[in-house]
C-alpha cells in the first residue's frame, strides 16, 4: 500500500534532516520539501503566490502518488494549522471520477 508521509513542525527542528533520513531508508520513496515551492526571489508572500505554490504542492503530490514506482511519498513543510494540511491532503486522496 502507498503511504504518503507528512512531517510537519516550526522551523529548524529537523523536519529536513528526519526527511533526509527517511527517504534513503524507505524503499521506492520520493521527498518534497513544501519550501522548495517558495523559492522565489524575491520572496514575496500574497495571495496569489499563496495560492500557486499550494497548486504546485497538490499537483506534485498527486503525481507522485499516481506513479507506480513510488511506495512511499514524503512531504515536509511549516503546516502550523491542520487545515493547511487538509487542503493539500483531500484533492490527492479524493476518488477519481468516472
Amino acid at each position: 500500500m502507498k503511504k504518503l508521509i507528512f512531517i510537519n513542525g516550526p522551523m529548524g527542528v529537523g523536519k529536513t534532516t528526519v526527511c533526509q533520513h527517511l527517504y534513503r531508508q524507505l524503499p521506492a520513496s520520493v521527498w518534497l520539501d513544501g519550501d522548495w515551492c517558495w523559492m522565489m526571489h524575491p520572496w514575496r508572500v500574497t495571495e496569489e503566490n499563496k495560492q500557486m505554490v499550494e497548486d504546485n504542492i497538490i499537483y506534485l503530490l498527486g503525481n507522485f502518488l499516481r506513479n507506480s514506482s513510488f511506495q512511499h511519498v514524503i512531504f515536509c513543510w511549516v503546516m502550523h494549522q491542520e487545515a493547511i494540511a487538509q487542503q493539500l491532503v483531500e484533492p490527492v486522496t479524493a476518488p477519481t471520477p468516472f
